[in-house]
């Protein structure tokens, strides 16, 4: 009897991680962002994507996590500008999000990104001498 109620708690046990690792687990999205919405208190701030080489739209939130673990998110305006930036300076241009979360329509659930890996050219702000130059 003891046997059974340790295995079966431990099954319990395994499922509620798996649940909370689909839910929390990091994961990155490679796609194109294509616009941003929201003012961050009103409204929260999205990221309207395209997956890479396709049609499909992918959206995601964009807020500070606070001091919830593991991801103590305090930067969710700076992501926005640079995702702004994105938008009008590199539109067609692939960058890689990375963030946790599921995309769950009936519950109205979007990932919440953490961070946007773009190339230089496109976060870089543009100067008055002309394209902004990186050092390698």
């Amino acid at each position: 009897m003891k046997k059974k109620v340790t295995i079966s708690l431990a099954a319990v046990l395994v499922i509620v991680i798996a649940v909370l690792w689909l839910f929390w687990g990091a994961d990155t999205w490679d796609v194109q962002v294509s616009g941003v919405t929201g003012d961050g208190r009103n409204v929260q701030y999205r990221i309207e994507t395209v997956h890479t080489d396709t049609a499909d739209t992918f959206i995601f939130r964009n807020e500070d996590a606070g001091f919830m673990p593991p991801y103590f998110k305090f930067n969710s305006a700076d992501l926005q500008a640079l995702a702004s930036r994105i938008t009008q300076d590199c539109p067609q241009e692939p960058v890689t999000l990375h963030g946790y979360g599921m995309r769950i329509p009936f519950l109205n659930m979007f990932p919440n990104v953490i961070s946007i890996d773009a190339p230089a050219r496109c976060i870089n702000a543009p100067s008055k001498e002309g394209p902004a130059v990186t050092k390698g």
